[in-house]
């Protein structure tokens, strides 16, 4: 992700999709979880898994018809776009895309350092490679 700010506009936009962004800092994102936890409880480990999925999905979908082409690439691709959203580096360690088997490892996981509810980035990250198994698998 490469962003730009509209100085006359006063907002930052992603210069691949033209989205308005905004800048969270981790101790905002630990206030969000932590107060979704005590709102919703176990039910907001469902909320952040969807809204893992759904993050792959526009990954997917900025992607083009990659997914459908080439896998090995679509992966590169992935991976790269959850590194430039600041999320961590996806470091590809083992990939057999006929068996849809792949280990990977997230260096410097965003997620992971978060000082909420643990539970909760593990949701997300389960829910984005959900993402990404239901693009390479269809």
């Amino acid at each position: 992700m490469q962003f730009e700010f509209d100085v006359e506009n006063g907002f930052i936009r992603d210069k691949l999709t033209g989205e308005r962004c905004i800048i969270l800092t981790k101790s905002r994102i630990e206030e969000i979880c932590t107060r979704l936890s005590e709102i919703f409880q176990t039910g907001s480990k469902i909320i952040i898994f969807e809204a893992g999925k759904a993050a792959c999905k526009r990954f997917v979908e900025e992607s083009g018809n990659i997914a459908n082409i080439d896998k090995h690439q679509f992966l590169k691709t992935i991976g790269q776009r959850f590194t430039e959203a600041g999320l961590g580096k996806i470091d590809i360690t083992e990939l057999n895309i006929e068996q849809a088997d792949v280990k990977f490892r997230i260096l410097n996981n965003f997620f992971a350092e978060l000082g909420c509810n643990k539970t909760l980035y593990c949701s997300c990250l389960e829910g984005f490679v959900a993402g990404i198994y239901r693009a390479t698998s269809a």
